[in-house]
């Protein structure tokens, strides 16, 4: 990958000046119970607030405890999709 190469972010949404990062999960995918217990884990960076239709969308929106830029939010919604994966597969 070159530094110029963006990864696909079309679930997430970052905004440094209002300081939060969104991600849009799909419910059918994962377990509203998986992704409250997976927005829990990064409680120690943000809070969070969970919100949408469990049916066709679920927003999980993280507020930073301290400032950060755009590349440690989009860090945040990152770890959170692969935290997702990785409780989903768990036996």
């Amino acid at each position: 990958m070159t530094s110029d190469a963006k990864i696909d972010t079309h679930n997430i949404n970052a905004d440094v000046e209002k300081q939060f990062v969104a991600i849009r999960v799909n419910p059918k995918i994962y377990k509203m119970h998986t992704i409250m217990n997976t927005a829990e884990e990064l409680f120690d960076k943000a809070e969070f607030v969970i919100d949408g239709d469990p049916e066709s969308v679920v927003i999980v929106k993280f507020i930073p405890r301290k400032p950060m830029t755009e590349s440690e939010l989009l860090g945040v919604a990152y770890k959170f999709n692969t935290m997702l994966v990785m409780h989903t597969t768990k036996r």
